[in-house]
């Protein structure tokens, strides 16, 4: 009887899960550029008095530059969330569901940005041009307690899924990625706090968080996706 041998193999669940989670990460990440293309009042998190200016915004700068942002962020945020459903059930430290906690955070930020990124894309411009301002003013408002909400558990996900790859035997991600990842998620946490409970208005800060997050998840998509798993042994 031979001895059991162990034949590294694709884990395709895995291989896909860590597709669509770089796909998706690189898609939010172009959707953030075409945010930034828009006013920081228009495409980030304002306070009352700021969006009638942003109103304004919406009729100088045109459809087509919402349409890009609003749907590039979208898309990402649909596959960020099909990601993260297959990746709860990945473990990397025994005995510890930090992970799954992390990949189910980032699928419900992933979920709040899904309510909210069609109004970029398809709603803000034919509210621009009603008779009565006001219902701009109440779709922003809503747009940006939706978009304050949703970074607060995609930076708390992002936390415990980069610190428990950074403490796992098999880690991913290299350290120069893990530890600044893990500062940029907890901005991002911190910022959509302070924004949805009134402390503090840092909408540059909830913004590049979002952007920058987006890389080490691309990063950590493509290493799963890459990553092997070992074949049960086999009595020959």
């Amino acid at each position: 009887m031979a001895a059991p041998t162990l034949r590294p193999a694709p884990s395709r669940s895995e291989a896909f899960s860590g597709a669509a989670l770089a796909a998706g990460a690189v898609a939010l990440f172009v959707g953030s550029i075409f945010y930034a293309r828009l006013t920081w009042r228009l495409g980030l998190p304002a306070l009352p008095a700021e969006r009638l200016p942003a109103l304004a915004d919406v009729l100088s700068l045109g459809p087509q530059r919402l349409l890009l942002a609003g749907g590039w962020a979208f898309t990402g945020d649909c596959l960020l969330l099909a990601a993260c459903n297959a990746l709860v059930r990945r473990r990397q430290l025994p005995g510890s569901d930090l992970d799954s906690i992390g990949w189910a955070l980032i699928g419900v930020g992933a979920a709040i940005a899904m309510t909210f990124d069609p109004m970029t894309a398809v709603m803000f411009w034919p509210l621009a041009h009603g008779s009565d301002p006001q219902t701009f003013l109440a779709f922003k408002g809503w747009f940006d307690f939706l978009f304050g909400s949703s970074v607060i558990p995609f930076g708390m996900g992002g936390m415990g899924v980069l610190w428990v790859d950074a403490r796992s035997n098999s880690s991913l991600l290299p350290k120069i990625l893990s530890f600044p990842g893990i500062a940029i998620f907890a901005a991002s946490a911190l910022s959509g706090f302070a924004y949805v409970t009134g402390l503090l208005h840092l909408p540059l800060v909830i913004g590049f968080s979002v952007l920058f997050g987006c890389i080490p998840l691309a990063v950590l998509g493509v290493q799963i996706a890459r990553s092997r798993q070992a074949v049960a042994a086999s009595h020959l």
